[in-house]
């Protein structure tokens, strides 16, 4: 497994990745491309985005099997990093390329003078990111559908 950041060039695949494993479980949700295009799009345009892609060699090419994708969330005395998306393409899941993806942010992270990450989860992934070193902070994610 080989990474890089993420680049403009980047999106398109990115979002055929995201909308690929979003459709499966936990989550069985229908994105189209062009809606997880522009879901990339967003979160690309914040304040320090940055990215990781996960790449594997297919029939001598590479091909990007997942990504974390976030931005700088400036604090009083810190940056955190807020890691928006964290998505592994079907056929990768269960093979370490989540694992690798979040080790890897850390290291490009750290260069940058970013020590924390936060992002919002799923109880069924609650287990994964606890195995990565992540615990529960005492934010309650508020939301109001209308």
């Amino acid at each position: 497994m080989k990474f890089k950041t993420v680049t403009e060039e980047d999106f398109a695949a990115l979002a055929a990745v995201m909308a690929a494993s979003y459709s499966e479980a936990p989550w069985n949700e229908t994105w189209t491309e062009e809606k997880a295009l522009r879901r990339v799009q967003a979160i690309m345009g914040n304040f320090k985005a940055f990215g990781i892609a996960a790449l594997e060699d297919s029939c001598g090419s590479e091909k990007i099997t997942g990504a974390a994708l976030g931005y700088a969330d400036p604090y009083a005395d810190y940056d955190m990093f807020f890691v928006s998306e964290l998505f592994v393409a079907p056929g990768f899941k269960r093979r370490g390329t989540g694992k690798a993806l979040l080790q890897q942010l850390e290291k490009e992270l750290l260069a940058k003078n970013i020590c924390v990450i936060q992002l919002i989860s799923i109880e069924d992934n609650h287990e994964f990111y606890k195995k990565a070193g992540m615990s529960l902070d005492s934010v309650s994610v508020m939301y109001k559908s209308f």
